[in-house]
């Protein structure tokens, strides 16, 4: 009696060609089928399983017939990786429990129209689907979607347009979209994010190694935009004004792109972006600093002021790095003689030399600084930098105005150097003097560590500083759907 069964794996069966009959075991919740090679034919009954939460269909090379349709109400979680399958099931009604659906290496052509219909998907994953071309316009009917990732599907040349609902209940297109990876997809054009009621939400925009030339112009108008990359986008000539609260932008190996001399102007650095750039010099409103480090005195009354502080790094292609420390670094926080602990960057691979400027809160990098615990009235700051890639670094201290006497105060104790600071506010370029060189400070008023801690940076090909993406959206997969699909791929790439 298979009516009291929920739990069926079928993994690495290279014996299993055609999927029996499962319609008895009505209550099976979750079905695993990872690694069976020689599986041609998945049973209709498949489409007919109420209770059915988790299926896994991963590695099964030869499946090439799937149920024409999809009913399987309480499906939660669908993964369909590595098949011969070429057309995705329909989807006649509404199905309320799928979250995440994740298709990778499939022979899939298209999504249906009906793809609307699952209505509780939250994640979408498609991967490496070389014969993928078309989306449907209906993608934009998924209310709650908020991530949606399209990596590897080089015919697919365009992402739909999205057109205004005449629907009053539907006044955006995937209005909680908030991260959108459109990545190695030969897109030419991203029209779609032209209109503002398209994903009003999006915080974060990957659009990698793909073909367009420009970003629409209405991308400046999107406040929640926090990240855009667009690395690797050899075509793109030219980045029209960036919205107002980016906080990363990187560019690397954007080889057409011009007047990027503009992106990283003193005039935006209120709300200036973390930026990586190909190429380029140092910006000279950065004050350049020889050595490896740098430390300075600050006054309570000082640190107070200070807004942000901009680090500037000019990195070399370094080919004789080993990969996990090619194009990366790290900046070094000191308070007092005390090394706290430090942020790392790192943009990947890269053929050409770049320029990155970071910017952080004081209080972010170098923490809550007590000055009652300090036995004078200052205190001394200090940064070192790590890293083998790094031709040139710098940094500059952006402050609110700083009154007559805490100016003659840091002149005549020479607590620092005013050329580091810029007062937010000067109508001026603020240019730093040529011949007002910071020189690193090696004497023993630091006792630096010996050992550095080593960069850890993301092994993935898009790693980012900080790896600020954070997935709210935590699938609840199964226990054994934990342990399982760490190894799926390796797996299943080496069978």
């Amino acid at each position: 009696d298979f009516r009291k069964l929920t739990y069926m794996n079928f993994n690495w069966c290279k014996s299993l060609v055609h999927m029996p009959d499962l319609s008895c075991a009505p209550n099976l919740k979750e079905l695993y089928l990872v690694g069976c090679k020689n599986l041609v034919e998945a049973h209709e009954s498949l489409a007919y399983l109420d209770k059915l939460e988790e299926l896994i269909l991963s590695g099964c090379d030869e499946l090439s017939v799937f149920p024409k349709l999809l009913n399987s109400k309480n499906l939660r979680n669908f993964y369909f990786i590595g098949t011969k399958f070429e057309r995705f099931p329909d989807i006649p009604h509404k199905l309320k429990g799928l979250e995440q659906l994740i298709i990778g290496e499939s022979a899939i052509k298209e999504l249906p129209m009906s793809i609307e219909n699952l209505v509780a998907l939250r994640r979408m994953s498609i991967i490496d689907c070389k014969n993928l071309r078309h989306l449907p316009s209906s993608i934009y009917k998924l209310q709650i979607l908020r991530d949606l990732s399209i990596i590897g599907c080089p015919n697919l040349i365009g992402f739909p347009k999205y057109e205004d609902s005449a629907n009053s209940c539907m006044k955006a297109g995937l209005p909680n979209l908030w991260f959108l990876e459109l990545l190695r997809c030969n897109l030419s054009e991203v029209e779609f994010l032209e209109n503002l009621s398209c994903m009003p939400l999006l915080e974060n925009l990957c659009l990698k190694e793909n073909n367009i030339l420009t970003l629409p112009k209405s991308i400046n108008k999107r406040d929640s935009l926090s990240t855009l990359d667009v690395q690797g986008c050899h075509q793109l000539q030219e980045i029209p004004e960036l919205p107002p609260f980016l906080t990363y932008f990187y560019a690397v190996n954007c080889k057409s792109l011009q007047k990027t001399e503009d992106l990283i102007s003193i005039h935006r650095i209120k709300n200036q972006p973390s930026v990586v750039l190909s190429q380029g010099e140092m910006p000279q409103w950065v004050f350049p600093i020889e050595g490896d480090s740098i430390f300075f005195m600050v006054s309570e009354d000082l640190y107070d002021k200070i807004l942000r502080v901009a680090f500037c790094t000019v990195l070399k292609n370094n080919e004789s790095a080993e990969y996990y420390s090619k194009n990366t670094y790290s900046f070094n926080p000191c308070v007092n003689g005390e090394w706290l602990n430090g942020e790392h960057g790192g943009y990947g691979l890269s053929d050409l030399d770049h320029i990155a400027v970071d910017y952080y809160l004081p209080r972010e990098f170098w923490g809550e600084v007590d000055f009652a615990q300090t036995d004078g009235r200052y205190i001394q700051l200090g940064v070192e930098i790590g890293s083998e890639a790094v031709k040139k670094w710098g940094l500059r201290i952006i402050c609110k105005q700083l009154g007559d006497d805490l100016k003659v105060e840091l002149r005549d104790n020479q607590l620092i150097d005013l050329a580091l600071l810029y007062e937010d506010g000067h109508e001026s370029t603020d240019v730093v003097a040529e011949n007002s060189h910071m020189h690193g400070d090696n004497s023993s008023e630091a006792d630096l560590q010996e050992d550095w801690q080593d960069c850890q940076t993301s092994t993935e090909e898009h790693s980012q500083v900080g790896s600020k993406r954070k997935h709210e959206f935590n699938p609840s997969l199964g226990k054994r759907i934990k342990t399982m699909l760490t190894s799926i791929w390796s797996r299943w790439r080496r069978a």
